[in-house]
């Protein structure tokens, strides 16, 4: 009898050398889908990043409609202060308005390796009136989120932009946007 159970016990040691190396396997798979949903928890999420665009941008629009800028670089200031309390955030602008409606100028901050840099849209060579970002809200007078489009001319980046009208009781005296970076949508 006992020739048998020496039979049997290789059997048991495949067994068990095959029970270990599943378990080192499984194990192994496991730890990777853990530090796989780790990561994704971890990555910014592109519907909560646009919810605090629409938080912050509505905040600093309610602030510039309570304390008006009378000038272009206080606009500017503004403006690099909210993208410095947003680092997510990759640029900011004011098409400011005339009373016709007219752009007057248009301040754009957007960050650089070295910091902010700041360039006017309203520059001829921009044609800032047929921007959709410009042109949608103020027709519609309502905000809204742009399709990605690469900013030539403003930021050099693919981007997404949100856009309100800012109003007072005189109507709608700027446009005031944020741009998320996004992926090149034709890749």
């Amino acid at each position: 009898m006992q020739a048998g159970s020496n039979h049997f016990a290789p059997k048991r040691q495949i067994s068990l050398r095959i029970s270990t190396r599943f378990v080192i396997r499984l194990t192994f798979l496991l730890s990777v889908f853990l530090c796989v949903q780790a990561c994704r928890s971890a990555a910014p999420d592109d519907q909560a990043e646009k919810d605090l665009v629409v938080s912050a941008l509505d905040t600093l629009v309610a602030n510039l409609v309570a304390d008006r800028p009378l000038a272009t670089n206080e606009y500017s200031q503004r403006l690099t202060t909210y993208l410095e309390a947003h680092p997510t955030f990759y640029g900011a602008a004011a098409a400011i308005l005339d009373e016709e409606r007219n752009v007057v100028a248009s301040p754009y901050v957007y960050r650089t390796t070295d910091g902010f840099q700041t360039l006017d849209l309203a520059a001829p060579d921009y044609d800032i009136e047929n921007q959709e970002w410009f042109s949608e809200p103020l027709t519609r007078d309502e905000a809204i989120w742009t399709s990605p489009y690469f900013d030539a001319g403003g930021g050099e980046i693919w981007m997404i932009t949100r856009a309100v009208p800012a109003r007072d009781e005189h109507g709608t005296f700027a446009i005031i946007t944020t741009d998320l970076p996004t992926a090149d949508p034709t890749n």
